[in-house]
């Protein structure tokens, strides 16, 4: 027979074969397929060949497996899988997969073989038919029988599942592959298989077969097999053999189970998790209605699944606009939202939604599941917190006093004003009305000062401000021209001359001195110089001019940058250290970094007296590098936790944070080191702090939030910014043991930071009565002179 005749031969078996046979590339591409193809699959050659194995396969990674598996052994082995026919329906068969390679070793064709499991089933009850009718067969026929028994062999040893005949007596007639590798390995097979039933609960297989009667039909079990120290669970069938109405046998197929049984525990995890996350979860068809829901969607909406089933969401669900949500939805498979409903109860609920769409395999919307989760607490503390900022606002910006606004109020006004006019008065010599008629009268006078300023003013447009002591503020909130602005303080000040403050009895005299200052440059500062110009030259008022800006003060800055200079060159930048008392225990637990110059003459000069001169020298950087070096060389062998403070300026300068990213990946300073950021200052650059704080944080550091009550504070960054501690501002621990305002802002700080686990520290502790206030109002740490003034690192443990 010539090649080509003897490839037609071929080509006409398999074109004719009952089996589904089709051959794929290594890409996975169809190349051929043969009748049965077309008969079971539906698809014609010119509609899939040519095309992706992908179209009749359900899943990609089955025939990424085989492949590999051809590649390495020529050939896959059985396996059950399920094939997708031209309309979308799963056929379900037993696929042989065979390799052929090239010269090269490299995998040409893989040729497909697989046979459709209800063509088997069919099969079986031929087997039947032909059992039933076997003795009625006459000698001619032994031939085809032995022919028949053969086929059955072979349909019986390709069947994956292990297939085992048995007589009566349980001795075995036939067996499959499989059957035969389990007998082989475990010998009588039939003490090791358990059915599990709900009457008896397990019985070996033997004992099972032992008491089946004759008219009981094939039944399904669960069963376990038990291999060594582990149980196999699989599905067992025993059909019996009856002949003449006489059991003669048994029919056992086996089949395990252990991929189902892993699918069935996932699916019982995930509806447990379903059932019992805390996240409100709903389920609705393509149409949008309720099909299912976990127990808290329930809690949050008040319904029971069977009063909402079939129902849309939009009828349960009242939230805006739910239309555009539903469609939006629907073209893009996912959505984020944050809705605000009212459930049954009546109860106004702020929910943070993720809306998703669950595709089938066809990549059409199967069901939408929505994911709620309740955010209403946060939603009321975040309202809370708006409260709570509004009014520690409000207690910082005003005086208690005198209930005008204090200078930081100014501060602020003097930002939003494009020509400000500024006169700061002083009443002239108010210590002596104190010590002549007490502090209480003292109190009264001002108060009433503040009122009959506030009084003498001609309009809205000008602000009073009470800025510390005896002095006030009086501030233009529009342009006017100067002249016009010089006869209202006039005014002011005749006005308070010639009306006494009568306090009971008394009345009482006052006069008063002002320094105006007219320009937008510095004016808080400028009007101050001419206040003190004023008083020590014994004038009224005084205008500031350049003239003011004294020569001893350009004098002592020259003098101050040298010293700066010539202490960076000889090394004497130094740091004393402050203890931080635990108010628990009173024991000294942190220590806070300071920085200070050694001068020639052994004098220590204070940072008050040469940091802002730094800055203005372009010195300060090698200051705050060697003041941060000192520090971690200084603590590096003692058990202490240490600070260091820092500016915002410090964090945006990269060699200064460098420097410390270096020292704290040395693992001895891992959860020692505190750095102090200043809470008033340049928090608008809040992604390089946030970044800073993360990296310091990886690295083992602490955060602490300094002065924080000083004027720019704000609960928003507690919570941005990932805070340990939260150091209270002086000005509200001064005198905390008598002021009320005082008290009430700092319970509203500790209160707040107790609920988000973050310590609080109490600075400027200065006598006993303000270290006994701030251990009843539940500080955790307190710092200042009452405790311990700040030392040299060669005194701190004397």
């Amino acid at each position: 027979m010539k090649r080509s005749e003897k490839y037609l031969k071929i080509k006409e078996i398999l074109d004719n074969s009952p089996d589904v046979i089709f051959s794929i590339n290594s890409n996975g591409t169809i190349t051929y397929i043969n009748k049965s193809f077309t008969k079971v699959l539906g698809f014609k050659p010119e509609e899939i060949v040519g095309k992706s194995v992908l179209n009749i396969i359900e899943k990609e990674d089955d025939f990424k497996r085989c492949l590999k598996i051809v590649e390495e052994k020529d050939f896959c082995p059985d396996q059950e899988v399920f094939l997708k026919t031209k309309n979308g329906k799963k056929i379900r068969v037993i696929k042989k997969v065979k390799g052929i390679k090239d010269k090269e070793g490299k995998l040409k064709q893989i040729i497909v073989n697989a046979r459709d499991l209800v063509y088997l089933d069919l099969l079986k009850e031929k087997l039947e038919e032909y059992a039933e009718s076997l003795e009625f067969l006459i000698e001619d026929r032994t031939k085809q029988i032995r022919e028949i028994k053969t086929f059955l062999e072979d349909v019986i040893s390709s069947t994956p599942d292990m297939l085992v005949v048995i007589d009566k007596n349980n001795k075995v007639v036939l067996l499959n592959k499989s059957a035969k590798e389990l007998l082989h390995k475990n010998g009588d097979f039939l003490k090791k298989v358990k059915i599990i039933t709900s009457e008896n609960g397990e019985k070996p297989l033997k004992e099972f077969i032992r008491d089946f009667k004759e008219k009981d039909k094939s039944k399904t079990y669960n069963c376990v097999y038990t291999d060594g120290n582990s149980e196999i669970p699989m599905f067992v069938v025993v059909s019996p053999l009856i002949h003449d109405n006489r059991l003669t046998g048994f029919i056992i197929i086996l089949k395990d189970i252990s991929d189902l049984k892993i699918k069935e525990e996932k699916l019982a995890l995930y509806k447990t998790i379903f059932e019992n996350t805390l996240d409100a979860i709903g389920i609705a068809d393509s149409e949008g209605r309720y099909v299912d829901q976990n127990r808290s969607n329930e809690e949050l909406l008040g319904y029971k699944i069977n009063e909402i089933k079939g129902k849309h969401f939009s009828e349960v669900l009242k939230i805006k606009d739910p239309v555009d949500v539903w469609e939006k939805l629907k073209k893009e498979g996912r959505l984020r939202f944050i809705a605000t409903i009212t459930n049954r109860k009546g109860e106004e609920k702020h929910l943070d939604v993720v809306a998703i769409s669950v595709k089938d395999e066809n990549g059409k919307n199967r069901y939408y599941v929505g994911i709620k989760r309740d955010i209403t607490d946060l939603v009321k503390r975040e309202k809370e917190l708006k409260s709570l900022n509004e009014q520690l606002k409000k207690r910082l910006y005003t005086d208690p006093l005198t209930n005008l606004p204090n200078r930081i109020k100014l501060i602020e006004d003097l930002k939003e004003i494009g020509s400000p006019k500024l006169a700061i008065l002083n009443i002239d010599d108010f210590k002596e009305i104190n010590d002549f008629y007490g502090h209480k009268v003292g109190d009264y006078v001002l108060k009433k000062l503040g009122e009959m300023i506030k009084n003498f003013l001609p309009e809205k447009s000008f602000n009073v401000y009470r800025l510390s002591g005896d002095e006030f503020a009086v501030l233009s909130m529009r342009y006017i021209p100067s002249a016009e602005f010089e006869k209202i303080v006039n005014s002011i000040i005749y006005n308070v001359q010639e009306n006494p403050i009568t306090y009971k009895d008394y009345e009482i005299h006052l006069s008063l001195t002002a320094g105006i200052s007219l320009e937008n440059h510095n004016i808080l500062n400028k009007a101050d110089m001419a206040l003190k110009y004023a008083k020590e030259n014994k004038k009224p008022i005084v205008y500031y001019r350049e003239e003011l800006q004294m020569k001893e003060l350009y004098e002592t800055n020259i003098l101050i940058t040298r010293k700066i200079k010539e202490a960076l060159r000889d090394n004497r930048i130094t740091v004393f250290y402050q203890p931080i008392f635990d108010n628990k225990t009173g024991k000294a637990e942190k220590f806070e970094s300071l920085v200070r110059i050694i001068d020639t003459d052994g004098s220590i000069i204070l940072p008050g007296s040469f940091l802002e001169i730094s800055k203005k020298a372009r010195l300060y950087p090698e200051i705050a590098k060697n003041a941060i070096k000192r520090a971690f060389a200084d603590f590096k062998d003692l058990p202490y936790q240490f600070s260091i403070n820092l500016s915002v300026k410090d964090i945006t300068n990269r060699e200064i944070t460098e420097l410390i990213f270096e020292h704290l990946s040395k693992p001895f300073y891992k959860n020692r080191v505190m750095f102090e950021i200043l809470e008033s200052e340049g928090m608008e650059n809040y992604e390089e702090v946030s970044g800073f704080i993360k990296e310091v944080k990886n690295l083992g550091g602490k955060i602490s939030l300094d002065d924080f009550g000083a004027g720019y504070s704000n609960f928003e960054y507690i919570l941005k910014l990932d805070v340990d501690y939260i150091k209270i501002d002086s000005s509200l621990i001064r005198n905390i043991h008598s002021d009320i305002y005082s008290q009430i802002i700092v319970e509203t700080i500790v209160g707040f930071a107790q609920k988000l686990g973050i310590r609080t520290i109490a600075e400027f502790v200065h006598n006993e009565d303000v270290y006994e206030m701030v251990k009843a109002m539940n500080i955790d740490y307190s710092q200042g002179f009452f405790l311990s003034k700040p030392k040299p690192l060669e005194e701190l443990f004397k």
